[in-house]
Order: structure tokens, then sequence, then C-alpha cells
């Protein structure tokens, strides 16, 4: 073995001093910077800076002329990343690759096949039902084919594809995470994972270990009596309300959604609401908490039905869930597969009917969610009488969920619905509302007679 005579380790000592810092040091290509932190990298991980850095640029520089919302478009190619959440999933066995599930049914025939995933949330601190931007990466291919199926070419050897809705020749944006898993795991486990603060990127949000026992909406409506109001038949002149708030599963979850449900179910006890008159429908339900699933439609639908045969005075409806597909509620995914069935999301057309039928003199409707505006639009176009209805979204169309909440969560009862609204209306940007042949500064969230700080004039 050759050994370094005292020359030749002073000539070498400046290169051997260069290598141990490049292996101390983690280089991250963070928009074409080179940014170091103290630890080593691998060529996987160098790999897959690249694939985000192309899907960030990709995100960044989409044709805004070719989106159905031109204003949101424009609004995320100056965003810092540092304000968005970035998930990934990578096939762990070349042969086993990742298979991706668009939660809506009428997608479910788009086959996505993938050697890794990446998801963009430009903005992960609204509610879900807003544009999450995703990539599938596909190894060793062929740069000409790789441009023919419009993808992008990445390290001279993969490339990248944007996964795309397609409906009725209408190119969607996907509004939800995406489920991610092995073609060979048939539990459908979730691989997408968010990567907190990888390539600059931020922290991710925090999210619920929500876990419940059920298998199938079988199972969890056999636990569970019927709805019926108590006061229904002897005295109709309660007020009665529903609570429907939740998500699709932990990933899309947020403490926030049930805080909400328990502070503002609290405070419709404190207005005069009875506890038996306050129905609460919250992800896979929880008995302690008085909590019903809300995993199926039907039972949804049902309940309001019950309540406005129930109440002559007022129905007070609360809906704080992710949205699909511009105007439905998405339910839990109880059977923790992706797939959203028919049941397992509730279309505001649906409820609207309902309300349209609803002999309950008063009825409000606080609508915390993304797309709520359609929500109100369908309220009009209906004219459904004695409806006061409020949203939360702004002109994009998104909701942060709880804004508007806090302000309900807030009122006393001296307060009058109108005055409420204008409240919100001031200190949150995007909140739409309309009153059909409803007196919103005569009564208060109950329905009882209230003192307005309005300078408008009773009518």
């Amino acid at each position: 073995m050759q050994t370094l005579r005292p020359l030749d380790l002073h000539l070498a000592m400046p290169m051997i001093l260069f290598l141990l810092y490049l292996t101390a040091m983690d280089i991250q290509r963070l928009d074409g910077a080179a940014i170091w932190n103290n630890n080593t990298i691998s060529t996987t991980k160098l790999k897959q800076l690249k694939w985000i850095d192309a899907s960030l640029e990709w995100t960044r520089k989409r044709n805004c002329s070719n989106e159905l919302n031109q204003k949101l478009c424009r609004h995320i190619s100056n965003r810092d990343k540092t304000q968005m959440n970035i998930y990934m999933a990578v096939s762990k066995h070349k042969k086993d690759k990742l298979k991706i599930i668009l939660s809506e049914k009428i997608f479910r025939k788009q086959k996505y096949v993938a050697d890794a995933v990446i998801a963009i949330d430009v903005f992960p601190e609204l509610a879900f039902g807003h544009p999450v931007y995703v990539y599938a990466v596909k190894r060793s291919q062929n740069r000409e084919k790789c441009q023919e199926r419009l993808g992008k070419y990445v390290d001279n050897e993969d490339c990248i594809f944007a996964v795309k809705l397609f409906h009725h020749k209408i190119d969607s944006m996907i509004e939800t995470l995406p489920r991610v898993y092995a073609g060979s795991d048939n539990s459908y486990k979730q691989m997408l994972t968010c990567q907190s603060e990888m390539a600059g990127f931020a922290s991710c949000q925090s999210r619920m270990n929500y876990h419940h026992k059920w298998n199938n909406v079988a199972s969890a409506m056999q636990s569970y009596p019927p709805i019926k109001f108590k006061s229904c038949g002897t005295n109709k002149t309660e007020s009665i309300a529903i609570l429907i708030s939740g998500f699709w599963n932990n990933q899309m979850s947020s403490p926030r959604y049930q805080d909400n449900i328990i502070k503002l179910r609290n405070n419709l006890l404190n207005l005069g609401y009875r506890k038996d008159n306050i129905i609460t429908f919250f992800a896979g339900g929880d008995k302690q908490l008085d909590f019903i699933p809300a995993v199926m439609d039907l039972q949804i639908v049902r309940s309001i039905r019950e309540a406005c045969k129930c109440s002559s005075r007022s129905l007070f409806l609360y809906l704080n869930s992710p949205t699909v597909n511009f105007n439905k509620l998405l339910l839990l995914d109880i059977e923790n597969n992706g797939f959203a069935e028919y049941y397992q999301t509730l279309p505001y057309k649906q409820i609207v009917n309902e309300l349209r039928r609803c002999s309950a003199k008063n009825k409000i409707i606080v609508v915390d969610q993304s797309h709520s505006n359609q929500f109100v639009n369908k309220i009009k176009d209906q004219h459904v009488k004695g409806a006061i209805v409020v949203g939360s979204a702004d002109f994009m169309n998104y909701s942060y969920g709880y804004k508007l909440t806090r302000h309900f969560i807030q009122a006393h009862s001296s307060h009058c619905i109108g005055d409420i609204i204008n409240e919100a209306a001031n200190s949150t940007n995007g909140v739409t509302h309309i009153a059909e042949d409803a007196k919103p500064f005569e009564y208060n969230l109950y329905g009882s007679n209230c003192i307005t700080k309005s300078l408008e004039t009773k009518k």
C-alpha cells in the first residue's frame, strides 16, 4: 500500500478539506440558488429536489388564459413558496408503481401510474375545496416521448406530467388531496405525505389524528338511532339547529373544525336552543360529544326535512366541510379507500330543495367553506322564502373555514342577525349574504326579538 509523503499530503490538503466540507453540508436547489444546511445529502434527495423545482415552476408558469379562475392563476405566480405546502410520495420498488385516486367518482376512469407523485398546496391556510396542483413522475423516460405527452423532461431521464381532471371537455382543477398508493397494496394506504420545510416550503399544517371504528356506512348508521326531535308535535315554536362539519380524511382535517362546532353549539345553547334540538354531524361521530357520523348524504337530508316539519319558528343550518366540484360537501371517507361514492358527497342542490319546502318561518344558513357563494346563489335562484344565508368565500371562491364562524360563536341574544353579518363583512374579506323575504334586523339566531345596532329602519 502506497503512503502519502509529507509533501504530497501538503498538496492534497486543500482538496481533502473541500471534500469534507461538501460531505458536511446539504445542498438544496431553491429557485436556482444553492442553500446549505448542516446535513449530508444523497443522490436520491437531489433528484427529488429537481422534481420539486420543476413542479413548482410548472405551477407558477401556468397559462392563465386557459384557467377558469384567472385571478387565482395570476395570484399563484407571485406567491412565495415559503407560504406553500409540498406533498410527495415515492415508489419503494421499481416494479411497484404508484397509483393515483381522484376522489370524485366521475373522474374514476382516469388512470395515473407513476414512480413518484408531487402535490403543491399553494394556499394551505384555506379550507379544502381550493386548488391542489398534482404531478406524476415517471423515471427512465425518452425525451421525445415525454414532450409528445406534454410532459416536462427533468434530469436527462425523468418525465413529469400534470395530473388533471377532464370532465365535459373542460380542464378542471383538483381541489382535494388525491389518494396515492402502491399498486400491490390492496388497503390503499396513503403514501402522499406532507414534507415539512422541505426545499424551502412551509411547515406542514396541524391535522387531527382522528380514528373511528366503522368499516362502512351501514355499521356507523346501525350504532346511531334515527334522528327525532322531542319537541316535534308538542311545541313547534322552538328553534332547531343542524350543524354539519368534518373532513374527508385526517390529511384534510384541521383541529379548528371540531373546535368551531363545539363552540358554536355551546353558544346556541346559551341563546336558548334545547340540547335535543341541536343535531351535530361530525366526521365519524363521537357519542361522548353527541356527534353523529357525517357519512351519508341521505341521513343528513332527512334530518333537515324532519327539522323543517318540527319547527315553525327558526331553523339554523351550519355548513363547514371540504367541498368538491364547486357545489358539493365532501363527507367522511369511512371506507378509507379514497373514492367518494355518491352518498359520500352532499350536493348544495339537495339542501336547497329541502329549504325551499321548509315550513320554518326563519331559515338562517351559515356557510363557512369554499364555494359558499355557489350556495348563496342557489338560495337566490330558488327564492327560498325566509332565508338569510351568509357565506365566507372571497372573490376567488375560497374560504379560510373559520373566520366567519367566530362571529356567530361570539353572538349574544341581543345581537340581530343583520348586525352579526355586517360585523363579519366589515372584518372578513369575501363575505356574501342575501335575505329572501326575511328581516335580519328583527330577530337573533334563535328567532327572538333583538336590538339592532344598525341605522337601518326595521321593516
